[in-house]
């Protein structure tokens, strides 16, 4: 039997990432004078990227309905502020889950990071938190790809893996990396520790450990005959 590539989403996935989201998007609102947020009223606004991740913050449900000015000088705001407050206390890795990656490595799992964070977040982050992890691909935004639920990043993985999307893994913890798995035609399992709403979890593979997940991520066969996600 042999191990399926993996791709791992980051915020919520592998990383407790709120506190220093919060962070970053109240002091964005605070250099502007507008209204702050409670770190779990942020919880809600993560996973379809910064500038939406913005238009939350300031009332909006998406980009297209936020007014352009001032969206542009919150987002500009958070670009300036994220840089510096996601380290330390403020970026966790999610318990076992360095354990997991590194028995998954050993294993013989090829792993990626693909991330809806901007492209020149999620490298150093990746690279800070798990530096002993040799990930094959970290990909983050860029205008290389378009955001998930978009299917591209993961069928660039596939291509550069030589490999068919259906013959990988995609990891995640919300609606739009089961989404973005779904579109590309690969399987999909998720934690339920993240920042997805439990009830767009309803009917998916879904694991509370990070010791459950490897377990599950080793049983599957890479001819995707075996093993039911």
């Amino acid at each position: 039997m042999s191990a399926r590539p993996i791709v791992f989403d980051l915020d919520g996935t592998l990383v407790n990432s709120l506190p220093g989201i919060a962070e970053g998007v109240n002091r964005a609102l605070r250099s502007l004078g507008l209204p702050t947020h409670a770190p779990e009223a942020v919880r809600g606004m993560i996973g379809r990227g910064a500038a939406n991740l913005c238009a939350a913050a300031i009332g909006y449900a998406d980009v297209s309905l936020a007014p352009a000015e001032e969206l542009e000088a919150v987002h500009a705001a958070f670009r300036r502020e994220y840089p510096h407050c996601w380290q330390g206390d403020y970026t966790r890795p999610y318990p076992g889950i360095p354990e997991m990656l590194a028995h998954l490595a050993a294993a013989g799992c090829r792993l990626a990071v693909f991330s809806n964070k901007p492209h020149d977040i999620t490298v150093p982050m990746v690279q800070t938190i798990f530096p002993d992890i040799a990930f094959d691909f970290v990909l983050g935004n860029s205008p290389a790809f378009p955001r998930k639920p978009a299917p591209d990043a993961l069928l660039h993985l596939a291509a550069q893996w030589g490999i068919r999307p259906a013959e990988m893994v995609m990891v995640g913890d919300s609606l739009y990396d089961a989404q973005t798995a779904d579109n590309a035609g690969c399987p999909c399992a998720l934690f339920d520790w993240g920042y997805g709403r439990r009830g767009d979890l309803d009917g998916r593979t879904v694991f509370s450990t990070a010791a459950a997940m490897e377990k599950h991520l080793l049983m599957y066969d890479v001819r995707g005959t075996m093993y039911d996600f």
